[in-house]
């Protein structure tokens, strides 16, 4: 039993001794030494640290070694922790290397302005979830203090950048948090321009801290709702957009239903899909747009006009084949109302008609008093495509035979 004892002594005796001393820790850090040009400490002494995640005191001793990669004529540099754990009686064993940063020789870390370029070509693929949240941003993501610049290859590199945001939290409140975004880049080549991007918050403590918190009403909420990222930006993109539409066509202030009606009949035929979108963008009713905005078509209307654009313009055939310059149509009044109208334009075959509902609206008051204005409340732009429409149009000598009045 005591020669066990002894034995079991010696065996930790091996393993645990007081600080490392520097050849100690070069052999931990380079292994067999397999690939190494150069090493060297990045300080002339080590740290004694308390890690609260293992619960115990590390010894932790700076390095930085040049190694050959895996691509010929280019080396690797690596800044790394050798970390040893307290055993106790003032000794310390091995527990491992802790990469810091890399980086391969010759070929540069991304420079914050071309990182800037990069990621603002898509906000929505860099804030993923807080897209739709975050409703103030405190300032730009930038590069971190320590960027801790990791190549996994030549062609792939990822960094922190910090940020401080404003955000929805729960429905309830906007909370104001300062974090770490962890963020990869990826190419094709050394010489190719980065073409893709992978970027979420940091869940490590150490990373998050939450320096205000604000609760607010269900009503202050919705206001919120209106300035997330995601509204914002899509709210200057459609601004830009309606304003260089504008410039392609301009639009009257029609004085009755049949005048509108009319005018976008004209576009249908005559014009372009570009001329049709700057058109509808100025004459649909509020209720075609997300709320609280007169310039963001909602999702499905988006989608409903795309189909109309490819059914007037871009399929086998076409709006202006089906219906005359000058066609037969119907209006019907809706009651007692003197604005509201529904309207059937015929078009030279059965079953395929164009619809619109127009009315009147309020859209704003000026001192108090109620502005209106002739919108689209619904329509139903249609243009069939079978075999048999295709024959009968295209059996006409003379289209006057289809449309006497053009």
């Amino acid at each position: 039993m005591r020669l066990f004892l002894l034995l079991v002594a010696i065996s930790c005796a091996s393993l645990v001794y007081a600080q490392p001393s520097d050849a100690k820790v070069k052999s931990d850090a380079v292994g067999n030494g397999g690939g190494v040009i150069s090493f060297k400490f990045t300080k002339s002494t080590g740290t004694r640290q308390w890690n609260s995640s293992a619960g115990n005191w590390e010894y932790v001793r700076g390095v930085e070694i040049k190694r050959k990669s895996d691509y010929p004529g280019i080396n690797m540099i690596v800044n790394e922790d050798v970390v040893y754990q307290y055993v106790g009686n003032g000794g310390y064993s091995f527990w491992k290397v802790r990469v810091l940063s890399n980086r391969y020789e010759g070929i540069p870390n991304p420079t914050a302005s071309e990182i800037n370029n990069f990621i603002s070509k898509d906000w929505a693929k860099f804030y993923g979830y807080y897209y739709t949240t975050i409703v103030k941003l405190w300032h730009q993501p930038m590069l971190a203090d320590n960027p801790q610049w990791i190549w996994h290859d030549i062609n792939s590199v990822e960094f922190r950048m910090k940020m401080k945001f404003d955000h929805i939290i729960r429905a309830t409140g906007i909370e104001t948090l300062e974090c770490i975004w962890n963020v990869r880049l990826y190419r094709d080549d050394p010489k190719a321009p980065w073409k893709n991007m992978l970027a979420l918050r940091s869940e490590e403590a150490a990373d998050l801290k939450v320096v205000g918190m604000k609760n607010y009403t269900v009503q202050q909420m919705e206001d919120f709702e209106k300035q997330t990222l995601a509204f914002t930006m899509a709210e200057q993109t459609a601004k830009q957009q309606q304003n260089d539409l504008s410039k392609i066509i301009t639009v009257p202030a029609f004085n009755d239903a049949d005048e509108m009606l009319r005018f976008v009949h004209n576009i249908l035929r005559n014009g372009n899909p570009e001329q049709l979108r700057a058109v509808m963008l100025q004459v649909l009713a509020p209720g075609f747009f997300v709320e609280g905005s007169k310039v963001q078509l909602s999702g499905n209307e988006e989608r409903n006009l795309a189909d109309v654009i490819t059914a007037a313009y871009n399929n086998k055939v076409k709006y202006k084949q089906l219906y005359c310059q000058e066609p037969p149509y119907t209006v019907e009044k809706w009651g007692n109302s003197n604005t509201r109208k529904d309207i059937v334009i015929k078009s030279v075959v059965d079953k395929c008609n164009t619809l619109f509902t127009i009315d009147r609206v309020n859209v704003g008051y000026i001192e108090g008093k109620p502005v209106t204005k002739l919108v689209i409340m619904s329509y139903g732009i249609y243009v069939r495509q079978d075999q048999d429409v295709i024959n009968y149009i295209n059996s006409f000598s003379d289209r006057k035979k289809m449309c006497p009045n053009d």
